[in-house]
C-alpha cells in the first residue's frame, strides 16, 4: 500500500509542473507524450525546428502547426491517395465528360482538406530559439463522426438526385445538369470520409454504407453522361443591314448559348428548343457632333421566337428595338453597332427557357 501511495506521489509530482503552468508541455517528453498519447488509440506528429531568416514566433509556430497536421493525415491518407490516383485514371480513359474533371477536383480539394477534430497545441522556447507543435486527434472521435458524415453526404446526393429528375420530368436539361453537378462535391467528401473510415475502424461496415455510396455513383455519373449531351438548340438567324445580309447576332448568340451549356442541331426533331431571330436595320432621325466628326444613328428592330420542340408550342415571342451607340461614322456602320448590342437584349429575354427557369 505505502508503494502505491509513493507512485500516485510521484506521478503527481511529475505531472503537477505542467498542470501549474510550467513552461514544457506534457507532451514534450517523449516517454510521457508515448503515455498520454498511446498509438493504438490515437493518430499524432511531433514537429519542431528553429527560426528561419525573416521569421517570426508565431508564424514559426503556425509552420509547426501545419507540418503536425500534415503529418496526422499522412498516416491515414495511403487510401485515399490511391482512391484520387484511381479517378485520375478514370479522367483520363473519360477525357470527353467535363464532370469528371470536376469530381477531380473536388476529390482532390477533399482529399486536402484538414482531418475532422485533429486538436494541435504548440510551444516556444525562448531559450534556446527553438519551436514545437503536436497534433492529435483520438481513434474512437473519428471513427463515431465519419458515419455520420457519410450519411449526411450521400444525403444531399439522394436529395441532388432527386431534383435532377423532377427537372428532367419538366424538360429543364440545364437545371437537372446544375443540380447534378452539384452532388459531384458531397460524392467526393463521402469517399473521401469512406476511406478514413476503412482505415480507422475497418471493421465498421454498417457505417462504410459501402453499396449505399457506389449506387449513387453509378447514378449520378450516368445521369451526367446523358446531360452531357446537353439542351439542344434549333437556330435559325435572318438578319441583314440595309438590306446587305450579315452574320452579326448569330456567332454572338451562339457564343452565349454555348456558355450554358448548349449545343447545336440542324435536325429539328433532335432540338429542344427551336430559336428564331429576324433582324433588320433602318435610319433613326437625328446626329450628333463629336469635335469633327458626326455620329450618325441606326436602329436595329429584332423579332425573337422560342418555340418548345416538346410541347409543340412558342413559349417566347418578342420584338425588340435598339438604337446603336457611338459607332456610327455611317448608317450602315450604326446598324452593325445596333444589332452587336441587340444580342443581350435578346439574350436577356430567352435566357428562363433555356436555362429551365421557366416552364
Amino acid at each position: 500500500m505505502k508503494q502505491v501511495t509513493k507512485t500516485v506521489l510521484l506521478l503527481v509530482w511529475c505531472v503537477l509542473p505542467y498542470m501549474a503552468g510550467a513552461q514544457s508541455p506534457v507532451w514534450m517528453n517523449p516517454e510521457q507524450r508515448e503515455l498520454s498519447f498511446p498509438p493504438e488509440t490515437y493518430f499524432s506528429e511531433f514537429t519542431q525546428g528553429n527560426l528561419r531568416n525573416n521569421e517570426d514566433v508565431s508564424t514559426l509556430l503556425e509552420r509547426l502547426k501545419t507540418d503536425a497536421k500534415r503529418g496526422v493525415a499522412g498516416n491515414i491518407r495511403t487510401l485515399i491517395t490511391s482512391m484520387v490516383e484511381k479517378e485520375e485514371r478514370q479522367i483520363a480513359n473519360n477525357q470527353d465528360y467535363r464532370f469528371y474533371s470536376v469530381y477531380h477536383d473536388n476529390t482532390r480539394q477533399t482529399v486536402e482538406a484538414d482531418i475532422a477534430g485533429v486538436k494541435v497545441e504548440s510551444h516556444y522556447d525562448a531559450s534556446i530559439k527553438w519551436g514545437y507543435a503536436f497534433a492529435y486527434v483520438r481513434k474512437t472521435d473519428l471513427a463515431a463522426y465519419y458515419p455520420a458524415q457519410i450519411g449526411r453526404l450521400m444525403q444531399q446526393v439522394e436529395n441532388a438526385l432527386r431534383a435532377a429528375g423532377i427537372a428532367l420530368q419538366a424538360d429543364q436539361k440545364a437545371q437537372a445538369r446544375k443540380a447534378c453537378e452539384n452532388a459531384l462535391l458531397p460524392l467526393a467528401q463521402a469517399e473521401s470520409a469512406q476511406g478514413l473510415l476503412t482505415v480507422i475502424d475497418p471493421g465498421n461496415t454498417e457505417g462504410l454504407q459501402s453499396e449505399r455510396l457506389a449506387r449513387l455513383k453509378d447514378e449520378l455519373f450516368l445521369q451526367l453522361i446523358n446531360l452531357e449531351q446537353s439542351t439542344y438548340i434549333y437556330l435559325q438567324c435572318v438578319e441583314s443591314n440595309f438590306g446587305q445580309p450579315v452574320r452579326i447576332i448569330e456567332p454572338e448568340l451562339k457564343r452565349i448559348l454555348s456558355d450554358y451549356q448548349c449545343s447545336f442541331t440542324d435536325s429539328l426533331p433532335e432540338a429542344d428548343y427551336k430559336i428564331t431571330v429576324t433582324a433588320t436595320t433602318r435610319q433613326h432621325d437625328g446626329s450628333a457632333v463629336f469635335g469633327d466628326n458626326v455620329l450618325k444613328f441606326s436602329l436595329a428592330d429584332v423579332e425573337i421566337e422560342v418555340y418548345s420542340v416538346r410541347k409543340k408550342k412558342v413559349v417566347y415571342s418578342e420584338g425588340i428595338t435598339q438604337k446603336n451607340n457611338r459607332d456610327g461614322a455611317t448608317y450602315e456602320s450604326a446598324g452593325r453597332n445596333a444589332l452587336k448590342l441587340a444580342v443581350s437584349k435578346a439574350w436577356e429575354g430567352m435566357k428562363p427557357w433555356i436555362t429551365g427557369e421557366m416552364q
